[in-house]
């Protein structure tokens, strides 16, 4: 919390989260109702391919977009409730409420209540669209931002990954993708082994073919029909039966 100048008012707030800042939970409310409506259009037009109408609303999407913050608000309390605004940390309280459990100050039997504020679906819009828009540097700065509020959210984390293999940003992928598999458990199957799939094409870009052939082989064992590891191996089998 922010803004406690007095040192008795900063020893209460270190026993127990406090209600909210004046106006805190109705501002983030205005802004979620505020961006809906730009949000909902723009993933009717991108669903439809309408490539004029998405490129049109970019700059509103943009202007919402710049307003921000770095990372998301922490847990709130907002009148009878506690508003939660990240999914992965909405599951950690609500696995504590159920094992009766305190949780960062909150008391076991508190209201949690997951709130959308819509800042991942913002930035997943804003660099769906300069995607399409060939603007790859764009949409990877968009996703990044995205994934610094709301971390390791799968889709903006599948179309960054997809965004660094479109700038042949080879060397970033790897690490990236293995942060994300380390941790985050709840991606599985097909998609999970579409990300370790990736890793392997960034891999043979690199020469490491036995990194990458291991990759393909983690890819396949989540999902053996996977296509993307299939091209892993061939590109493997290309590389190393290519005359020097």
């Amino acid at each position: 919390m922010r803004g406690y100048l007095v040192a008795t008012v900063a020893a209460i707030a270190l026993l127990s989260p406090a209600a909210a800042l004046a106006g805190s939970c109705e501002d983030k409310a205005a802004f979620a109702a505020r961006v809906q409506p730009d949000i909902d259009k723009a993933f009717a037009l991108m669903k439809a391919q309408d490539k004029p109408g998405f490129t049109a609303l970019l700059p509103a999407l943009q202007k919402h977009y710049a307003t921000l913050p770095a990372a998301m608000p922490a847990a709130e309390r907002c009148g009878a409730e506690v508003r939660v605004y990240d999914e992965h940390q909405y599951l950690a309280y609500d696995a504590a409420k159920k094992a009766g459990k305190a949780i960062d100050g909150f008391p076991a039997d508190s209201n949690f209540v997951l709130t959308n504020l819509h800042y991942a679906e913002l930035a997943y819009a804003v660099g769906w669209i300069q995607y399409e828009m060939q603007d790859f540097a764009g949409a990877k700065a968009s996703y990044a931002k995205g994934l610094a509020i709301s971390p390791n959210q799968h889709d903006l984390t599948k179309e960054y990954v997809a965004t660094l293999l479109s700038l042949s940003a080879y060397g970033e992928m790897p690490p990236f993708v293995d942060r994300f598999l380390a941790s985050d458990k709840d991606l599985a199957g097909a998609e999970r082994a579409n990300l370790i799939a990736a890793k392997g094409i960034a891999l043979v870009a690199q020469n490491d073919m036995a990194g990458a052939t291991n990759a393909a082989n983690q890819a396949k064992a989540l999902d053996a029909n996977n296509e993307y590891a299939e091209l892993v191996r061939k590109l493997v089998a290309q590389r190393q039966t290519k005359p020097n």
